[in-house]
């Protein structure tokens, strides 16, 4: 039976290893007949369950036959390797296939605008400072001068996640202002980024999630002057527009008394196109909200406002990061398209 099985083994190796065309099948026949499987190596492997006199003619032959098909698979690879080194570059690739593109993994777009807003609002003195995401409506709406039933909190319709304890999403970052006075005494100048959640309908520049930061200031000093003078600077090192120019607009805020909404000169036809796409023909783009601390929000952490004054400003990471890349969607942030974040 093990003579059969051997004389086989013998005959196949020798008609298949003539038919042989590459390096890739001839790699196939030796896993096939002197692999750690194959049915030769099983065969050596199992002798020594054979009589003493079968036990050597059977390891003799095997032998003899293993080390004719490693030399054969040698002379036949030397032989492949030949014809290929033989062959012109052209035959044996695709020269003119273009190359496949390694891609360099970087980090998201609104993270390098976070990291921009943090370095360029730490060049004025600002600290960076955070807060949950998950918050009270206490710290969200209360303490900022929005006591329940108040109409302004429409303006920030949002989601509750248990009315009872009043706990929801936070539908601004000014939730952390409050959490800082109230551990911190003045001066103080902190840039608070992060994500807010909003109950909004999803469009082109608006979506139930966004990325907002907040900046506040308060000492003994600051004026609506010197708020308008950061902002302006601020505004244009994040847009990298040198000639960019702002306008305030009165609004009303319930945490910031005057209170103002600001405005940019379009950064792609600095207000001079009337066919421009960016800002509608209008010359201008939104660019967020401000305003002097209300006294009230100083009073409830415990702040003097008759000794101390500030401002507050909120703009989105998102609308900065649209008109500094003209981007138009403001949904491509979120779709993780690697055709949209390859491109920062």
């Amino acid at each position: 039976m093990i003579k059969e099985k051997l004389d086989a083994i013998e005959t196949n190796y020798k008609s298949e290893l003539n038919s042989v065309n590459s390096i890739l099948e001839l790699e196939n026949i030796r896993i096939k007949y002197v692999g750690k499987k194959s049915e030769l190596m099983d065969i050596l492997a199992n002798i020594r369950f054979l009589e003493a006199e079968e036990k050597k003619e059977v390891g003799n032959r095997a032998n003899v036959i293993r080390k004719s098909i490693e030399q054969a698979i040698d002379e036949k690879l030397l032989l492949l390797k030949g014809n290929i080194e033989k062959k012109p570059l052209k035959e044996i690739l695709d020269i003119t296939e273009p190359a496949v593109k390694n891609y360099v993994g970087s980090e998201h777009l609104l993270s390098q605008m976070t990291d921009d807003v943090i370095e360029v609002f730490g060049q004025f003195g600002f600290e960076f400072a955070e807060g949950p995401e998950i918050e009270t409506d206490w710290y969200c709406f209360e303490q900022l001068n929005m006591p329940p039933e108040h109409p302004a909190r429409d303006m920030q319709d949002t989601f509750y996640l248990d009315e009872e304890m009043h706990i929801l999403p936070r539908t601004h970052t000014s939730s952390v202002q409050i959490r800082y006075m109230e551990s911190h005494q003045p001066p103080l100048r902190i840039v608070v980024p992060g994500r807010v959640y909003r109950n909004e309908a999803v469009d082109a520049r608006h979506t139930f999630m966004f990325s907002q930061f907040e900046a506040l200031i308060v000492d003994d000093v600051t004026t609506v002057a010197d708020c308008k003078s950061i902002i302006t600077q601020i505004a244009r090192r994040l847009l990298n527009q040198e000639q960019l120019e702002v306008r305030f607009r009165h609004a009303f805020f319930p945490y910031t008394e005057p209170s103002f909404e600001i405005d940019g000169t379009c950064p792609k036809c600095l207000g001079k196109s009337k066919q421009c796409s960016l800002c509608s023909n209008k010359g201008w783009l939104e660019l967020g909200g401000l305003g002097m601390v209300h006294p009230q929000v100083l009073r409830n952490v415990g702040i003097d406002p008759d000794k101390y004054q500030g401002f507050a400003l909120g703009f989105g990471i998102e609308r900065f990061a649209m008109i500094r890349h003209n981007v138009d969607y403001l949904g491509r942030f979120f779709e993780n398209d690697l055709r949209f974040n390859r491109q920062f």
